[in-house]
């Protein structure tokens, strides 16, 4: 019978960080939406509610679904007994699964089972991150950027509002580990200066992307929508052509395209490596359709709008091209490859704690290098 112990101090530091942007981008898009049907934009007030609805429900019902199912290995099932069936799925009907989830890592728990716990939580913040927080900061940015006399007045709380769901959509992305399927689950390894590097590449890409997208729909208005629909149509035709996305695992035609038509909406806004081999040469082609993706998008923006200066294209490119060196700097120095860990996610040399032991495919231990600590399964 292992013995419930405490995460170390800066996972569990890790874990408030998530909690409080979860917590906050969904509080302050219910806010922004109150204010915006005070002022009579019912239309905004709706779409807010909407994907806040959205967010809740489907995250809500995959979290209750792992739940009553149990994770392999994970401790699920354990959970269910000690509350109950009735009592799990009173906590996921009262939208309190996912806190629930993130509260439990503060407790004394068993450590074999804790990377199951954060995949798990990878994953539902991922899809809080594009199903609530990035159509929020699009219609956000358009509400700040159109400056309408009637919305100046709570400027500040837009402004607030547009940096929870930029960073939520950030943090998600850069606390997503390729690794995180259940059959791999062993090798997941967060270390914090890798996510801390991930995080300024993806605030970079994801803010220099949405500023293009807003600028060219507040010229265009909806058709900024067929732009989306057509990238993510070619990133859909991309994901299922052969010898790409799933092509080794046994999935049936229908649960591979809506897989793949679910990432692809993710690739509307950053790319994710999803695949173990081969990965450079899709991210440099992926990044290089998205500059110039973005550089018609600014250019139909601004030889639209005649005198409106040059100021938005050159931030949109110069946070772009910051996000993209912070991307090579994170491959080039704190990818964890080169932090010597092995491919199985274990760090080269001596031991730095005495590993726990009674299963032998999850191990957890915290460890702590010249570059910070992190998961490191073994």
């Amino acid at each position: 019978m292992a013995q419930n112990e405490f995460l170390p101090l800066c996972d569990v530091l890790f874990n408030i960080i998530s909690l409080a942007s979860y917590f906050c981008d969904i509080v302050f898009d219910l806010v922004m939406g109150y204010a915006l049907m005070e002022r009579g934009r019912t239309f905004w007030f709706i779409v807010t509610l909407m994907f806040v609805a959205l967010s809740l429900t489907i995250s809500q019902v995959v979290s209750l679904r792992w739940y009553l199912h149990g994770s392999a290995g994970g401790g699920s099932g354990a959970l269910v007994k000690r509350l109950g069936r009735a009592g799990v799925v009173a906590l996921h009907c009262a939208q309190l699964g996912v806190l629930w989830r993130y509260f439990k890592l503060f407790l004394p728990c068993d450590l074999r089972f804790v990377k199951y716990e954060v995949r798990d939580l990878c994953m539902l913040r991922l899809v809080h991150a594009f199903c609530q927080a990035a159509p929020m900061l699009l219609v956000q940015l358009y509400l700040l950027m159109e400056d309408a006399a009637d919305l100046r007045e709570f400027r500040d709380l837009n402004v607030v509002s547009v940096s929870l769901s930029l960073f939520s959509v950030c943090w998600a992305l850069a606390s997503f580990s390729k690794n995180v399927r259940m059959h791999n689950v062993h090798k997941l390894v967060l270390t914090w200066l890798g996510v801390i590097f991930q995080l300024f590449w993806r605030l970079g890409t994801v803010s220099g992307r949405a500023v293009c997208l807003v600028a060219y729909a507040l010229l265009y208005r909806h058709w900024v929508l067929l732009v989306i629909l057509l990238h993510w149509f070619c990133m859909f035709l991309w994901l299922v052509s052969p010898n790409n996305l799933f092509h080794r695992e046994r999935l049936s035609r229908p649960r591979k395209a809506t897989l793949c038509s679910l990432i692809a909406f993710v690739y509307v806004f950053a790319y994710i490596n999803l695949q173990e081999a081969n990965h450079r040469p899709k991210m440099v082609t992926f990044y290089g359709v998205m500059a110039i993706e973005n550089s018609v998008l600014m250019y139909s923006w601004y030889s639209g709008t005649p005198g409106s200066g040059q100021t938005l294209p050159l931030t949109a490119l110069a946070v772009f091209l910051i996000g993209l060196l912070f991307m090579f700097l994170y491959y080039r120095y704190f990818h964890v490859r080169r932090l010597k860990y092995e491919a199985g996610g274990r760090l080269n040399g001596p031991p730095l704690a005495m590993p726990l032991t009674p299963d032998a495919k999850v191990t957890y231990r915290s460890v702590t290098s010249p570059w910070g600590s992190g998961w490191c399964g073994r």
